[in-house]
């Protein structure tokens, strides 16, 4: 009964590491773009599962051979100390406020865009996907605590490396389960997948270029403000 209960408790925490890795805004964005323009599902989703796995494999073995707690404590403090430096805000302030005034400019030149071609089949790859799995599984400053954690929690299992290879199938289970579930369940709804299709590319074909200058210039001026905080 102990192991039963060791296990399960193992086996829910790597449930939990799992999902957790697999929680970045550019997974979801890349996911919802595929999703949206409703073509080769499987094979642009399959293919950044197959970089996600890739990328947390790799670290999984890799971490076997020493702990990353210094390391990302280190860049921590570093990325800490960047964000307090209110050089760094007004820097990207201005950064910011050039974008803002570039796009107005472009609007202000070409107020009208050109009509685009009658849309074409994507022409993105797969192993592009597989990129994007890979580099989000592997970039980050979660990502080595996480596979760290992992390691360690496969480890406490078992002596054994089958036991612990199989404790982490469910890892990797769980990280691929959201994009495989939305992928899955997307094919069973073929009515509302063409409904926003339609409203995904109506929303490509217009001209958003005032409200990217908004959201800069609002950017710039938070980042302004920050700069001017005395108390950091």
């Amino acid at each position: 009964m102990t192991d039963v209960a060791r296990w399960a408790a193992a086996l829910s925490t790597l449930v939990g590491l799992g999902l957790s890795l697999g929680l970045n805004p550019a997974l979801y964005a890349a996911t919802t773009n595929v999703l949206a323009q409703n073509t080769r599902i499987a094979s642009r989703i399959g293919g950044m599962i197959v970089g996600l796995a890739l990328g947390a494999t790799a670290l999984y073995f890799l971490l076997q051979t020493f702990d990353p707690t210094a390391l990302v404590s280190a860049a921590e403090e570093r990325a800490s100390a960047a964000v307090r430096d209110a050089r760094v805000d007004a820097i990207a302030g201005a950064l910011f406020l050039v974008g803002a005034a570039s796009v107005v400019v472009w609007k202000v030149r070409a107020p009208a865009r050109p009509p685009r071609p009658a849309a074409a089949a994507p022409r993105t790859r797969p192993w592009s996907y597989v990129a994007l799995g890979l580099a989000c599984s592997v970039v980050g400053f979660t990502t080595l605590p996480i596979m760290y954690m992992t390691g360690r929690v496969t480890e406490g299992l078992s002596a054994d490396p089958a036991p612990r290879l199989a404790a982490f199938a469910v890892f990797l289970a769980a990280l691929a389960a959201p994009f495989a579930g939305l992928a899955g369940a997307w094919t069973l709804f073929p009515s509302a997948a063409t409904t926003v299709n339609g409203a995904y590319a109506r929303l490509a074909r217009t001209d958003h270029r005032w409200l990217y200058a908004g959201v800069l210039a609002a950017v710039a001026l938070t980042c302004f403000g920050f700069a001017l905080v005395p108390v950091r």
